[in-house]
């Protein structure tokens, strides 16, 4: 790793070439390239923030469709801060990482009831609101209200780090505050910031990519000083846990027991799930089938069981917060994306047997 990796040493390595080439290339390319993004298409602050925290961890294609749903069911802070927490669970479904939603629906709760409908302009502001980081708060800040802030996602900092072949770890919040000071300083006072970041985005998703970056086509490339891109940005390797669940089916006649996580705490909260198998209180039956689910430091096998209770005095709400559901109604429930999978594949294969006990 280089000495000197600082801001002050990044910007020796921006001469004059590089502050003429560099903005008007990319704002060039960006006219006629911009991704079209239903997000893009106004500037309604609610818009906006909604996008900002789907697009956190998810990719936009799968956002899109996402979104659209959402702004039909919940369409400004008003409608989002009456609906219930059940409700927001279930029309997030497919986007992962819960905590995301709820803290949109506490955002929406406090700029509907405390702030009179009006979202705070001011990243610094924006900084105190439930789930908003520094890059959300900046992207906002810009995109809805115009401030002049730079807001770099993944695909940024990609650009940047590889353009001036910088090699600290991107994960640290000093250098990603010093490459922030250092996009401003490329920009002249009268720049369009929103412009910037966007096509800033634009330009490290489709050009200079994570992997097999398009450095032949490339308009900045007389100017990137990346010798080996694809080993840019470095990333410490962060360790992969892998981990086995056992979870258990159980029916009775045409209803399956599932149960609601605690509403405050864990990873699914206020969601439905099927039980993980308790040898204690349950009796295994069958193995249905395994499935692989992700999650952020985990590789996690779920094995699928058909199971059913040893005695019916162990599922008292004392011992277990669930309950018999139709088959019919569990669709309508908020699932997790790992159980959804498993319903979803419990329907399709008719995996358990036919006649539950």
């Amino acid at each position: 790793m280089e000495n000197g990796n600082n801001i002050a040493f990044w910007l020796e390595r921006i001469d004059a070439k590089f502050r003429e080439t560099f903005p008007g290339r990319l704002f060039e390319w960006h006219e006629a390239n911009a991704y079209s993004y239903p997000w893009r298409q106004t500037k309604d602050p609610y818009a906006i923030v909604v996008s900002e925290f789907m697009l956190q961890q998810t990719q936009a294609k799968t956002v899109i469709p996402c979104y659209l749903k959402w702004m039909e069911r919940f369409g400004d802070w008003e409608t989002l801060a009456n609906a219930s927490e059940g409700e927001v669970l279930k029309a997030w479904e497919g986007l992962g990482y819960y905590a995301r939603a709820r803290n949109l629906h506490k955002i929406a709760t406090i700029v509907f009831f405390e702030k009179k409908g009006i979202l705070p302009s001011e990243p610094t502001e924006l900084l105190k609101l439930p789930g908003i980081g520094l890059y959300t708060a900046n992207a906002i800040a810009s995109l809805a209200f115009g401030k002049k802030t730079v807001a770099l996602d993944a695909n940024g900092i990609r650009v940047l780090v590889r353009l001036l072949s910088i090699h600290q770890p991107i994960n640290k919040v000093r250098v990603l505050k010093e490459l922030s000071r250092m996009a401003m300083n490329l920009l002249s006072e009268d720049s369009d910031f929103s412009l910037f970041n966007s096509a800033l985005m634009d330009f490290g998703r489709a050009v200079c990519k994570p992997l097999a970056p398009k450095c032949m086509i490339c308009p900045l490339k007389e100017i990137c000083q990346a010798e080996q891109p694809e080993q840019l940005p470095f990333k410490p390797k962060k360790r992969i846990e892998l981990r086995k669940e056992k979870i258990a089916i159980l029916r009775k006649e045409d209803s399956i027991w599932l149960y609601q996580a605690d509403s405050k705490t864990g990873r699914y909260q206020g969601m439905w799930l099927f039980p993980n198998f308790d040898p204690f209180a349950m009796e295994q039956k069958t193995i249905l089938f395994s499935l692989p689910a992700y999650l952020t430091r985990y590789k996690i096998f779920l094995e699928v069981c058909e199971a059913a209770w040893k005695q019916e005095k162990l599922i008292q709400p004392n011992l277990w917060q669930g309950e018999w559901i139709k088959e019919e109604k569990i669709s309508f429930l908020p699932l997790p994306a790992p159980h959804r999978k498993i319903w979803i594949k419990l329907m399709v294969e008719r995996a358990f047997s036919p006649h539950p006990s």
